[in-house]
């Protein structure tokens, strides 16, 4: 009785680590460059962008042509559908707009 309780609770204690699945290997005979490339120019773009619905006051100001109020803007006029709506909004001029874009993205 105490050896199937001792059993127990170990199995128990080692449950988690039998839970993962061992990592199975490719079948296909690709290259495994191939299988694991980077991610597209415009993925990689794209990562970088900052996005207006999650920056912070911070992280907005120190985009070239913002600043503390501007940024302070942005944050109080969310959540935005896309980056136009700034001009739209009236926060940011059309030139300024121009010049940040592609440094901005809404998810």
């Amino acid at each position: 009785m105490i050896r199937n309780l001792l059993l127990a609770a170990a199995l128990l204690a080692a449950a988690p680590a039998l839970a993962e699945a061992p990592v199975a290997k490719p079948t296909t005979s690709a290259p495994v460059a191939t299988m694991t490339q980077a991610p597209s120019a415009k993925m990689a773009a794209e990562a970088q962008r900052l996005d207006l619905n999650t920056a912070t006051v911070q992280q907005l100001s120190e985009v070239k042509g913002f600043n503390k109020t501007i940024a302070e803007a942005i944050v109080k006029a969310r959540p935005f559908k896309q980056v136009d709506e700034l001009a739209a909004k009236k926060i940011v001029t059309g030139e300024v707009l121009t010049q940040v874009k592609d440094q901005l993205i809404v998810r």
